[in-house]
């Protein structure tokens, strides 16, 4: 399994990076670096993300006010919510810059350097702490490390987030996505009937859904060997 399923690659880019060229270098490098990688070419777009970081990082300095990118008015609002309880000025934006550091982590993860995607990873969700397609892909981090318990913390948010502020279009495949990774790592952890109970509830959102099927029948094999 890969670092995840990356549906489409990101919300924000995929559509774009075919398009005429964008102004704002940080944009224009992001997306140029989304048409490398749907291409394969590793090496120049780990060149062009880590431009669009670098541009990212200059037009919204860590000293500056705190920054939330979002997809969706409701992940807006909850940001506005939070900085209220928290006394603190922010600004939300597009989730260029975020998706800039989510797919470097996802070449990171694919070079081999886990240690640098769960960092990048890390930097994409300070961004967007209820955004499902991070949490998930930083669940999946610890997941390759075999920390089972942090891994279901992460889906498990990941789970939280998807069912009220994931966009409408992808929200079911980020709501199983993430259950998937909570059964999963339940599995490792021996927490059959736990499991087995999100699996069910991905069939539920779709019942031809192989991953949960074959997780199923996985589940079953286990308590036949062990008398389950």
């Amino acid at each position: 399994m890969g670092l995840i399923a990356l549906h489409g690659c990101s919300s924000s880019l995929a559509k774009k990076s075919l398009q005429a060229p964008v102004t704002e270098p940080h944009k224009a490098h992001a997306e140029q670096g989304l048409y490398y990688m749907q291409s394969g070419m590793l090496i120049q777009a780990i060149a062009e993300f880590d431009e669009a970081i670098k541009h990212c990082e200059v037009k919204y300095p860590a000293d500056g006010k705190k920054i939330y990118t979002s997809r969706t008015t409701a992940e807006s609002l909850m940001y506005a919510v939070l900085s209220t309880s928290k006394d603190e000025s922010i600004e939300v934006i597009d989730p260029v810059c975020s998706d800039a550091y989510y797919l470097r982590g996802f070449t990171a993860m694919n070079t081999g350097r886990l240690r640098d995607a769960e960092g990048y990873l890390h930097k994409a969700v300070s961004m967007a702490p209820v955004n499902a397609m991070y949490l998930s892909a930083l669940g999946h981090i610890y997941q390759v490390k075999r920390d089972w318990t942090q891994a279901v913390d992460y889906f498990t948010q990941a789970e939280d987030a998807a069912q009220t502020y994931s966009p409408e279009i992808i929200r079911v495949s980020e709501f199983s996505r993430a259950k998937r990774g909570i059964g999963f790592n339940l599995i490792q952890l021996g927490k059959l009937n736990e499991a087995e109970i999100k699996y069910k509830e991905c069939l539920v959102l779709d019942a031809k859904d192989k991953g949960a099927l074959n997780e199923l029948e996985y589940i079953k094999i286990i308590r036949e060997k062990n008398n389950l």
